[in-house]
């Protein structure tokens, strides 16, 4: 298998593509009765309702999608209505901040929505963003902002406190069932409306991971109006303060927003005017070859999630390569700490030991990536080098499963009281784990582990998550600050929230309220440093590679810039 894949990295794009779609249908290399046309869709399908084999639509069609009389990135459609077309690899849950849980939705979501504060990588100044000052409590657990006065939503309804109340108390209503911005809020109480523009933020306990976390796309500023006209619908139509108002959704295949002409309070770093493009269409290509494909064709100017090969072509062919890092948590597997095997330590201690996960970056992603030491990203406050307490080593894991008594038979495979040492491994179809998850099954196999690999799509697979049918899960998590592990591995957080790797320590989830108490910056992120080291010995987490957008841009698109989690900002963007 990995020699397989190593060879498919060498190929040209289009050889890759022909032989990655024959693998994936099951047809052996050479075989002519089908030939490749178009892009390539792989096996493992997030889009639903497709064909096996689904091809980019008709010229008309493309045209369609760019919202111009002449094809994408053709001078007539730039100079008529500069509307940028990017690649997007995941479908939206949805389009309410308050209440999806993908990453790439944030990038659509900085269009529609501002937040109350901005804050830039390698800068340490907080911008003022619909919040024009605030003011902190010493215990951490009031925050008071002074609103920008003058702002109104794209339908017309003013900004004010009664709006920050609004957006805060619809995340925390059960019926939004939110996935990151609940995560986002921490312990919240409640919102005082002072006056029109002075909100006040309560929280029941001090949360210092407040002033970062409001720099979040999933904590911009809905419209009151909106939240109310459509209720459990708004997921479908959100409505903001941002530089591009929504225009439309269409299901797996694409999000639209047109600019919002009124615009004129961005922070100093994305310029101080309206948007200069005339609009932005998202389209939804979860396959890398499509995306290369419609990149090459200039059906989208920005495409994303490519293959190495595809970028470097690419690149190679003239186009531009933007790179940004995240702090967060890194891709990953999740290892169940409650169902057995892996419920034992020495299992779980085992797996991080059979991984090379060099060997998966190097095979995968020809280098592209850096191989991930820890559960947080270097970038991240709390990261820690001596979080690396695990290596590759085949020989230390061989030996913690003998001396469990896991012992290897004549078939290649560990047993125990005559059963077979095999786990489960729910591979989420689509997320950038399918190749992962198929070298992790050969790797772990050659210390005598049986692995099963099922798919399943998301947001569905949450549910099958958090009831804890699985041995093995995949997860990666973008966000501003050490607090999001109260988030992941939280008690609380098994049943419904993101804590899939079901590991319950009441002592840890104290400790990390202890430090999201901790107002001092420096012992604030000595303590998340303890915390992490602590977790990474519990053997939950298997680190694969770190969090890195890398984008690839026709030569004219200009001005993009980048949020905390890399997620590309289109303000003052123009090609």
């Amino acid at each position: 298998m990995l020699l397989r894949l190593r060879r498919l990295a060498r190929g040209n794009v289009r050889e890759e593509a022909r032989v990655r779609w024959y693998e994936r249908e099951g047809i052996r290399v050479g075989e002519p009765d089908r030939p490749l046309e178009g892009p390539v869709i792989g096996r493992r399908k997030f889009l639903t309702g497709l064909a096996a084999l689904g091809v980019v639509g008709s010229a008309s069609a493309l045209l369609g999608a760019c919202g111009g009389t002449t094809p994408a990135g053709s001078p007539g459609t730039r100079a008529a209505t500069k509307t940028l077309s990017v690649g997007v690899f995941q479908n939206p849950d949805s389009l309410d901040p308050g209440q999806t849980g993908l990453i790439t939705v944030s990038q659509i979501l900085f269009t529609i929505f501002d937040p109350l504060v901005w804050k830039f990588p390698n800068d340490r100044t907080y911008y003022p963003g619909l919040a024009e000052s605030w003011t902190i409590s010493s215990d951490a657990e009031t925050y008071t902002f002074k609103l920008r006065k003058g702002v109104t939503f794209q339908d017309g309804t003013p900004f004010n406190a009664a709006a920050v109340k609004a957006t805060f108390d619809h995340i925390v209503d059960p019926a939004t069932k939110s996935l990151s911005a609940i995560g986002s809020l921490g312990p919240y109480d409640r919102t005082e409306v002072v006056d029109n523009y002075t909100a006040k933020v309560v929280f029941r306990s001090p949360n210092a991971a407040f002033i970062n976390e409001v720099t979040n796309a999933t904590l911009g500023i809905s419209s009151p109006t909106a939240l109310q006209k459509y209720g459990s619908g708004y997921s479908k139509h959100p409505v903001g303060t941002g530089p591009f108002m929504f225009e439309s959704f269409v299901n797996d295949e694409e999000v639209r927003v047109t600019k919002f002409e009124k615009y004129s309070w961005a922070p100093t770093p994305l310029g101080t005017g309206a948007a200069k493009l005339g609009g932005i269409t998202f389209r939804i290509l979860p396959d890398p070859s499509s995306q290369a494909d419609a990149l090459d064709t200039g059906e989208i100017q920005i495409a994303q999630n490519l293959n190495p090969g595809d970028v470097n072509t690419a690149v190679s062919a003239g186009k531009r390569k933007l790179t940004a890092l995240s702090t967060g948590m890194p891709y990953c597997i999740m290892v169940n700490a409650q169902k057995p095997p892996t419920d034992e330590l020495a299992v779980r201690q085992a797996l991080e030991y059979a991984t090379d996960n060099k060997a998966i970056v190097d095979t995968l992603f020809q280098g592209l990536y850096q191989p991930a030491d820890s559960l947080l990203t270097p970038l991240t406050p709390g990261y820690s080098s001596s979080d690396a307490i695990f290596h590759y080593d085949k020989a230390r894991a061989a030996s913690l499963l003998n001396s469990a008594g896991w012992t290897m038979g004549s078939n290649g495979l560990r047993s125990r009281g005559g059963k077979q040492l095999s786990l489960e491994f729910i591979n989420i179809a689509n997320f950038g784990f399918d190749g992962i998850s198929q070298i992790l099954q050969a790797q772990w196999k050659e210390v005598g582990i049986a692995t099963t690999i099922t798919d399943q799509a998301f947001p569905s697979v949450a549910a099958t998550y958090n009831q804890g049918k699985q041995n093995l899960a995949d997860w990666f998590y973008y966000d501003v600050d050490p607090y999001l592990l109260n988030t992941v591995f939280n008690s609380a957080q098994i049943k419904n929230g993101f804590n899939w790797e079901h590991y319950a320590n009441l002592a840890v989830d104290s400790t990390i309220a202890a430090a999201n108490a901790d107002t001092n910056t420096a012992s604030r992120t000595n303590k998340y440093q303890k915390i992490a080291l602590e977790l990474m010995q519990s053997a939950t987490i298997i680190p694969i590679y770190n969090l890195e957008s890398i984008l690839v841009t026709e030569p004219a698109v200009k001005g993009v810039r980048f949020s905390l989690t890399a997620q590309p900002l289109f303000h003052a963007v123009s090609f």
